[in-house]
């Protein structure tokens, strides 16, 4: 009964979403006025050195936004300010901390103005990695900065709060240092004041919605929300808060029936061609090259396009696309036809997506380290005639054989052997007869995470 309650619940607060679906996370996920909590009253900060200076060390006026707000995904940070001072001593200074670690080496970095007009990119033990000159008194009036932070891809700016933002920052660089931490904001004003009036954080990460790796938002991923509802439940806790709740669902609305593009997807071919010998990857740059004589076939994919194999010596080739034992990795692909003891996906030492010679149950010979490891055989048959996806999910731990978005066999292994060896689609790891596919093949997929079946 409860369960119903539950699922009457979330059909009904979906079905308003899917009407009224605001801009969940395409920004912003935490906002601040520096007031009293209450972001409707709009009251600024307002520090006067002397006065307050006990919310930081000495001769600083400091606190976290939140301390126990971490920001670990890439990350856009802005702040208003107005810096009033009675000097202009460039040693007195005002800024932002983003993503501050105080246990780390160089663990988070700063940024501030300088009167008169200096705007200075630094890490926490205080060197500076970039300055710049402004072309405006930074006292006496309010200020807007920015830093944009992706990957170690590391952009700032500063403008006048009533001038529109300036299209090139005024500092970029890059940086292989990786921060962690709370947003934090300081001032070191004697004689003056620094008045805060907001900060936003908006997450420039693209968020994993598409649970079952099939480049869609659909009824599955809704399904599997439902099922984790309230739970901890990493797979589908989209916004990382140890719940799933209404803002993953949210989340998972506003990207409803839209493809999704998925920064953990390695390589995607789609096999939609229509001629030629090369099978483009639409996520990366593993075009694979057709061997044999295969066939287009534009109407006959499972979506779209496919690409028809047969049986004696037709395949796809191309580079390594990943490492096993490097971490957690996901290979798909749609399949139809096929006989026992042949290859869907193969490297160099292994045999990742195949049949069993006897039945035509589907296998992987993806072996783990040890003297005591073996082939993963499911008993669910796949060589049929009709469309099945199959999938090899490796998470670290478990090995797990899936057909059709069901888990059909898994077992726990203590680790994947390494390779580093090209891929090849539709024959086995040595090219031998027998194992070419008789079939066609579909929409080959490879992440490096577990994807939820």
């Amino acid at each position: 009964m409860k369960n119903q309650v539950i699922t009457r619940y979330l059909l009904s607060t979906i079905v308003s979403m899917m009407v009224l679906c605001a801009n969940a996370w395409a920004g912003q996920f935490f906002f601040d006025d520096f007031s009293d909590g209450d972001m409707t009253d709009g009251l600024p900060v307002n520090w006067i050195y002397g006065v307050d200076s006990s919310v930081g060390t000495e001769g600083y006026g400091a606190a976290d936004l939140n301390s126990a707000y971490y920001i670990y995904r890439d990350v856009s940070i802005s702040v208003q300010i107005k810096r009033i001072s009675d000097h202009t001593n460039n040693q007195w200074v005002t800024g932002l901390t983003c993503r501050w670690n105080e246990t780390g080496p160089t663990g988070g970095y700063w940024i501030e103005v300088r009167p008169p007009n200096r705007f200075l990119f630094g890490h926490r033990d205080r060197y500076i990695l970039r300055s710049a000159t402004l072309p405006f008194n930074v006292d006496e009036m309010e200020l807007i900065i920015r830093v944009d932070a992706v990957g170690d891809q590391l952009k700032a700016w500063c403008w006048p709060a009533d001038e529109p933002m300036p299209q090139e920052p005024q500092i970029s660089l890059v940086d292989n240092v990786t921060p962690e931490g709370p947003v934090g904001f300081y001032y070191s004003s004697r004689g003056g004041e620094a008045i805060y009036r907001w900060v936003k954080v908006d997450s420039l990460e693209v968020p994993i919605v598409d649970f079952n790796g099939n480049g869609k938002v659909d009824i599955k991923d809704l399904l599997k929300v439902i099922q984790y509802w309230n739970q901890d439940e990493p797979s589908v806790d989209i916004n990382g808060d140890g719940t799933v709740d209404d803002k993953d669902l949210e989340i998972l609305m506003e990207h409803w029936d839209q493809n999704v593009d998925d920064p953990t997807l390695l390589a995607h071919w789609a096999l939609d061609e229509t001629e030629g010998l090369i099978a483009y990857d639409s996520a990366g740059i593993k075009d694979a090259v057709l061997s044999g004589d295969p066939v287009w076939q534009p109407t006959l994919g499972q979506l779209d396009g496919a690409l028809e194999l047969d049986g004696v010596d037709d395949c796809m080739i191309t580079s390594s696309v990943l490492n096993p034992a490097e971490g957690p990795f996901s290979v798909l692909a749609w399949v139809k036809g096929g006989a026992a003891g042949q290859v869907v996906l193969s490297e160099q030492t292994a045999n990742w997506l195949c049949t069993d010679p006897s039945n035509g149950e589907l296998t992987t010979e993806l072996l783990c380290t040890g003297r005591n490891t073996s082939p993963l055989i499911s008993e669910t048959v796949i060589t049929d005639g009709e469309w099945h996806r199959v999938g090899i999910v490796w998470d670290g731990s478990n090995r797990t054989l899936c057909v059709d978005d069901i888990v059909v066999a898994q077992d726990t292994q203590v680790e994947l052997k390494g390779s580093s060896g090209g891929f090849n689609i539709g024959t086995g790891m040595a090219m031998e007869s027998g194992t070419f596919w008789e079939g066609l093949i579909d929409e080959v997929r490879i992440y490096n995470r577990a994807v939820s079946p």
